[in-house]
């Protein structure tokens, strides 16, 4: 019953937002109060309505209800109780449960909390915000429904994902979504203020807040999620570039550069039509996240469905959404006045190329993510873009950004001093050139050391530029003590917070910086007894234990004894799990850090003689990225508590215009007006960009559904080679005992051909799941592709060798010729050698039970 009452207020759900996004509306376009007031019980009733919803499925899964579809396919008796509670979003459908669970909870602080707000704003920023909650809340009933029953009700689950299981999952999600959906509340009050057509100071001080809360929301969901990449995969890295990695970044970099324009828009009256075209692109950036994962049109570790029809679905509420708003931006932009004007050398042009330099780098991602679709659906090859391409346009753009950075706050607003500015930066230039010349000093001199020099300057002179900014408010060494002290404690928390974070960003450039000049990697076979050195330290393998009980799982684990200069380190104890629903293996690495590196540990496969695959890093720095994200928050937090943001900013009083003592002649005026015309519809063609390149962006995922709709691959890369031989190879092997492979060993029985590398991070999540495979009696072999053999025979003998027989594709021309456009890909090939099926991607459980195991079936008879 508490199933069905969940279905019920979701349902209800549905029609109150449906009163919320239009009675409100209408009052305030008639200016009827009593309309407008049922703004915020609608709001208060949606958001209680919505939580009982999704308590009631979250009961479901703590009381193990396996008449329920969604617990069925995500839960089993066996697990914890913490992954019970945190695999309610751990699927597609509850995570759309908690998407909506946080919007609505957006709208309820703003009905709560709002009430400084004009009444006139405040229902339509909550009725745009109940048209976002009413779309999604249709999807999930019609294409997601998490109550949907299934009888008769099996007796135990199918289980989460052991990926899934780890803490990471408890608050990774609900972070990232807070940030996500927040940033809906920076676009109802952009939409609102283009309907009213007014924006102002106080429209900028109300808006800041909810960016403030969604910004700091999205850094800490984004650091955690590089967090549990890092420690949970065991590949040793924190950030891969993966498609739906860029999709949580975007809105990032568009929301920093949101937040800083609204401070200008706030304190000058200016940029404000950039800043609501901001507000737009920043929560269209989450909405097109929110496609990614869902539609298939790319793949990825962290996709929830490949569902065609849910990308539709989704589709629509982007065209929707974005759309209508950039129309109605092309419309009522050209008539935002700009306000105050400033100079190339002040604190608002600091502030404007530092948004120049966010957007581009936003746009920049998204080029990388979309551009080999749209490359291949242009017909013009296959291509791969990864870290490569990413780090090589990102660095130019973030290295002058992070230089005006440390020299924007010294600039006055309307017309500031540069030379001034870099006179009070004098011990910044001193303690950055000492930091580079040290860092040579002590590392060497090699091409490492330049580039570690250089970015361990930068974060330098960053992070001296903000303390000495700080100082030079509160008058530190030029004033006494006492004056100090209470300048200091009136200084505005929105100036302490802007320094926090923008030292917290010093600690990360610092961290990144180290971990990517003086990372240490070995890979060996060990045997109980056995010592290795690693950059200085001594690890000795004690033995393994392989009766390891977990509460759904059973490991085998290592113990390793690290010491340096004889003096004991730390006890490290990685595992490897095998758990028992879903039969999957997954390994958990050990690290043992002192805040400054980090030591990793895994524990792979045994090599059938008494040894044991071990791989050892050490990640200096690495520990300072995390710790750097969590200053960036923090100090956003601070400036939250700022008590300025709690209260608008009053509004303008502007002066009558003075009648003129002579009338104007009536011919020039007629002429003045016609070239203001010209100029304005000149001005507003260019307002309708942006709206051309939405559709055109639009009109390519339309396509690309269209062709999962067909059958296509889930990445949508559709293969020539699909009913066709495969193509002749004769490639040698990789493992000196087992056979290479040939086109002719493809042919007598059904054949799943993988292509995978040890340094592609999703090969190492598809791993675990390809025994499922040769357990379905599918013949499986792999294909190294452009790898280096020593590593590949590493990471096989440290995560296991599933296939029959592996073959080295070491130019890649033997994937050219299948298609390949970038591993993990698969080819399912029939007895008589032709290929069939086409999975771009890693494999998953639902594909292989879902559609490889029905086809090969199929093949077979």
């Amino acid at each position: 019953m508490i199933v069905e009452t969940g279905l019920f207020a979701l349902i209800l759900a549905l029609f109150i937002a449906a009163v919320q996004a239009v009675v409100p509306l209408i009052g305030a376009a008639r200016g009827d109060s009593a309309w407008m007031n049922v703004d915020r019980p609608a709001a208060l009733v949606l958001f209680a309505l919505i939580t009982m919803s999704f308590g009631a499925l979250m009961w479901a899964h703590v009381t193990s209800d396996f008449s329920v579809l969604n617990v069925v396919q995500n839960s089993n008796t066996d697990k914890p109780l913490l992954y019970k509670i945190t695999g309610v979003w751990g699927s597609h459908e509850g995570s759309m449960m908690l998407w909506t669970f946080i919007l609505t909870f957006y709208g309820m602080a703003v009905a709560a909390f709002g009430g400084n707000l004009p009444p006139g704003l405040r229902a339509r920023v909550l009725s745009v915000q109940a048209m976002i909650a009413f779309g999604f809340i249709l999807f999930i009933l019609l294409t997601s429904n998490p109550f949907a029953r299934v009888y008769p009700a099996p007796l135990n689950g199918d289980g989460l994902n052991p990926l899934l299981q780890d803490p990471g999952l408890a608050f990774h999600p609900p972070f990232l979504y807070l940030g996500y959906v927040g940033f809906s509340m920076a676009f109802s009050f952009a939409i609102a203020a283009l309907i009213e057509g007014r924006v102002d100071a106080a429209w900028a001080r109300w808006v800041r807040p909810w960016t403030l809360v969604a910004w700091c929301a999205l850094t800490l969901g984004v650091a955690m999620g590089s967090w549990w990449s890092y420690y949970t995969l065991g590949w040793g890295g924190y950030w891969a570039w993966d498609p739906v990695e860029n999709a949580s970044l975007m809105p990032w970099l568009a929301g920093t550069a949101l937040l800083h324009s609204a401070i200008v828009a706030e304190k000058r009256d200016t940029l404000k039509a950039w800043t609501i075209f901001l507000a737009i692109i920043t929560f269209s950036l989450s909405l097109l996240g929110t496609f990614l994962v869902r539609s298939g049109v790319l793949t990825s570790v962290h996709s929830f469905a490949v569902d065609p029809q849910r990308g539709v679905f989704i589709l629509l509420l982007l065209l929707l959404f974005t759309g209508a708003s950039l129309f109605l931006f092309a419309l009522r932009a050209p008539a935002l006045k700009g306000g105050g004007l400033f100079a190339p050398i002040s604190r608002e042009g600091g502030l404007l190329f530092n948004n120049i330099l966010l957007s581009t780098a936003a746009a920049t991602v998204l080029l990388g993510t979309l551009y080999p679709l749209f490359v291949d659906a242009l017909g013009l090859g296959k291509i791969s873009v990864g870290p490569p391409y990413f780090n090589m346009v990102l660095v130019p753009l973030m290295v002058p950004m992070i230089l005006v950075m440390a020299i924007g706050p010294f600039l006055s607003w309307r017309r500031g001093d540069f030379m001034g500015a870099l006179a009070r930066l004098k011990i910044a230039f001193v303690v950055t050139a000492v930091t580079i010349v040290a860092t040579l000093l002590i590392a060497g001199a090699s091409a490492r050391s330049v580039w570690a020099s250089l970015g361990f300057g930068l974060a330098a002179w960053l992070f001296c530029a903000s303390l000495i900014e700080w100082t030079g408010r509160i008058g530190l060494f030029r004033r006494s003590l006492a004056d100090v002290f209470q300048r200091a404690r009136h200084l505005p928390r929105s100036a302490y917070g802007m320094t926090i974070a923008h030292m917290g960003l010093a600690i990360v450039l610092a961290g990144i910086t180290g971990s990517l000049a003086w990372k240490t990697e070995k890979l060996q076979v060990m045997y109980p007894g056995d010592s290795v050195a690693v950059a200085g330290y001594q690890i000795k393998f004690t033995g393994v234990d392989n009766h390891v009980k977990g509460p759904n799982y059973t490991a085998s684990r290592a113990t390793f004894i690290a010491s340096r200069d004889g003096q004991f380190v730390a006890k490290m104890q990685p595992e490897r799990r095998v758990y028992t629903n879903p039969p999957q293996d997954k390994s958990t690495v050990a690290i043992h850090t002192n805040f400054v590196t980090d030591l990793y540990a895994v524990f792979g496969e045994p090599d059938g003689k008494g040894g044991f695959v071990t791989h050892f890093f050490l990640n200096p720095l690495v520990p300072w990225i995390f710790f750097g994200a969590v200053v960036m928050v923090f100090g956003g937090m601070v400036s939250l508590s700022d008590r300025r943001h709690r209260v608008g900013a009053p509004l303008r009083k502007t002066r009558a215009t003075p009648v003129a003592s002579a009338p104007a002649m009536p011919a020039p005026a007629t002429v003045v007006v016609a070239n203001g015309e010209r100029k304005g519809l000149l001005r507003g063609w260019v307002y309708l960009v942006p709206l051309l390149g939405f559709i055109v962006l639009v009109g390519f995922f339309i396509h690309r559904l269209q062709l999962t709709s067909e059958g296509d691959t889930p990445n949508l890369i559709p293969s020539v080679m699909i009913g066709k031989p495969a193509p002749t190879f004769n490639l040698p092997p990789l493992l000196a005992d087992r056979p290479g492979l040939k086109t002719a060993d493809l042919k007598g029985k059904v054949t799943l051909v993988d292509f995978f590398a040890s340094w592609c991070v999703p090969c190492r999540a598809e791993h675990p799941v390809l025994p499922l495979v040769t357990q379905a009696g599918i013949r499986l072999v792999g294909i190294n592709y452009k790898d280096k053999p020593a590593d590949a025979k590493a990471w096989l003998a440290e995560l296991g060798d599933p296939y029959q027989a592996v073959a080295v594709d070491a130019h890649g021309r033997t994937g050219i010729n299948f298609g390949v456009y970038g591993v993990p890909e698969s080819y399912l090939v029939d007895r008589n050698g032709v290929i069939r099926f086409k999975q771009t991607g890693p494999l998953t459980p639902e594909i292989i039970r879902s559609k490889l195991i029905p086809m090969a079936e199929k093949l077979e008879q």
